[in-house]
């Protein structure tokens, strides 16, 4: 029986769109066979991408070709196979990502990969932490808080992600501060008076 694509894991896409794939994600593909038979195609939607192999193909076909009219079909076949990219992985565990399915769905240097069985989905992981959807922001917070607390104990986990925050420095708020015009002199005028008071004790 093939390896299903089961749990999740925040991953980091370099520069040239490589995403580094984690240890349990590799494995299944391995024992699919599928290392040099992938793909990755838009979710049609929710704002991520599908990773999934040759077998999966061949179940969207037939699931699609058995339960909707020839319209709809093809209509979903079109969304389903035709906005996807070839892609393989290498014998580090990356699979590089077409430029133009990078940008449509935003997805930068930080990932959550969440596994759905026969395929696995790639979230922005700085978009799922500031909009949603709630089950996913539960799921990247506990991933990265596992990864503050292994940090914590000095093993390597999120100085991959990219640099945290710097925390303020004492005495610099942060905040720009304009220079203020100097204040002119007040003309002496109250001398006159003083000295009537303290002439006349």
């Amino acid at each position: 029986m093939d390896k299903l694509f089961v749990g999740s894991a925040v991953a980091t896409i370099s520069a040239r769109g490589e995403l580094v794939l984690p240890e349990q994600f590799c494995i299944a593909i391995q024992s699919r066979g599928a290392r040099e038979d992938l793909f990755i195609g838009l979710h049609a939607d929710d704002p991520c991408m599908l990773v999934y192999d040759g077998t999966s193909v061949v179940d969207q076909h037939r699931e699609l070709a058995a339960n909707w009219e020839s319209g709809a079909r093809d209509t979903l076949l079109r969304r389903r196979l035709g906005f996807v990219a070839p892609a393989q992985m290498d014998g580090k565990g990356r699979i590089a990502i077409a430029s133009w399915m990078r940008a449509r769905r935003g997805v930068r240097q930080r990932a959550l990969l969440v596994g759905m069985g026969h395929h696995f989905e790639v979230w922005n992981l700085d978009q799922v932490l500031e909009q949603g959807p709630g089950d996913l922001i539960v799921l990247a917070a506990l991933h990265l808080d596992t990864s503050i607390i292994k940090e914590d104990h000095h093993e390597p986990a999120l100085s991959r992600l990219g640099a945290r925050r710097r925390a303020a420095r004492p005495g610099k708020s942060g905040v720009p501060v304009q220079p203020l015009p100097a204040v002119p002199a007040r003309p002496d005028s109250l001398r006159p008076i003083v000295n009537r008071v303290v002439g006349s004790r």
